[in-house]
């Protein structure tokens, strides 16, 4: 039997999940996307909350009043609980992106791309309600409900690729209509830093550089290459035979050669590293090891001193 607080924490994620299913089935395309990711997310933290409540009967960072928020909850539920995977992670964190652009600015998502995020999503909130309360999806909403697409992606790369060729239409010269693309492009970076383990939403900067990446080549792998490693797979629910989803992860999918950016040249993604293990020597043992005394490691760039006379 789960504690009281924890079935408020999963009836108020079955609400949510129920409005953004219907707000992706309905006809109107007024607010859709936003609408869409919003409920979504919401739903999926209120679940994971009930996880956690569960378990440890709080939901509060260490030493604050502050409730956990979606990114806290998909990390306690995967690294702690073991209720998630590490493909639903790269789901649930780019909804989380997803959410927060579609709070704080503007998102514009394909069919295709919305339903695999929320087609996914639905798969991944099974399984934890499943695991937490022994309830299936279809003891809290008809399967009939769940989202709906005429023809359902069958391959990631496929549905990325159609979306870059959107994007680099917009970015074509004399087309004026690079914030279409930016809109159209958060999405896609979303699922890409998910997939590459990034947590913090884009900068303008990158932002930017995917931008001019797209406007000079339709390689979509060069631009998001945690998405290479992204699976699709499929399988119906024996109870009903309504078709599932998930991504998952496979680092050896399609892999990318990497090398360091050349000097001046745009990166396809950055990792922070530690320069002082990159540049370890002091000057003092830099010149030690030209053999040129204490002081030759701060000769000037010249190679020589100079001498000033006052």
């Amino acid at each position: 039997m789960v504690a009281r607080k924890t079935r408020q924490y999963v009836e108020t994620a079955v609400e949510s999940l129920t409005l953004a299913i219907e707000l992706f089935n309905r006809p109107s395309p007024t607010g859709r996307e936003h609408a869409t990711v919003m409920m979504a997310a919401h739903a999926f933290e209120m679940l994971l909350k009930a996880a956690i409540y569960e378990q440890r009967k709080k939901v509060n960072f260490s030493g604050s009043d502050r409730s956990f928020d979606l990114g806290k909850c998909v990390t306690v539920a995967e690294t702690s609980l073991g209720v998630i995977d590490e493909g639903d992670r790269v789901v649930l964190l780019a909804l989380k992106e997803d959410r927060d652009a579609a709070t704080h600015d503007v998102i514009v998502m394909s069919d295709d791309v919305l339903w695999l995020h929320l087609r996914s999503a639905v798969t991944i909130f099974r399984k934890v309600l499943l695991g937490l309360t022994g309830q299936d999806l279809t003891d809290v909403m008809p399967g009939r409900v769940l989202p709906v697409s005429a023809a359902p992606p069958t391959d990631v790369g496929l549905v990325v690729g159609k979306e870059v060729e959107q994007i680099a239409e917009l970015l074509l010269p004399g087309k004026r209509r690079n914030a279409d693309a930016r809109a159209r492009l958060l999405p896609l970076m979303s699922l890409d830093r998910a997939a590459r383990g990034e947590t913090e939403p884009p900068t303008e900067a990158e932002i930017n550089r995917a931008m001019r990446g797209l406007k000079e080549s339709s390689d979509w792998t060069s631009a998001f290459p945690g998405v290479v490693g992204l699976q699709l797979v499929g399988s119906p629910r024996p109870s009903d035979q309504v078709q599932e989803i998930s991504l998952k992860v496979d680092p050896k999918r399609g892999e990318v050669p990497v090398r360091p950016a050349r000097e001046g040249e745009d990166a396809a993604a950055y990792r922070e590293v530690d320069t002082f293990d990159r540049y370890s020597l002091k000057l003092s043992k830099l010149g030690e090891k030209l053999a040129s005394g204490f002081h030759g490691g701060v000769v000037p760039a010249g190679g020589r001193h100079e001498e000033r006379c006052s």
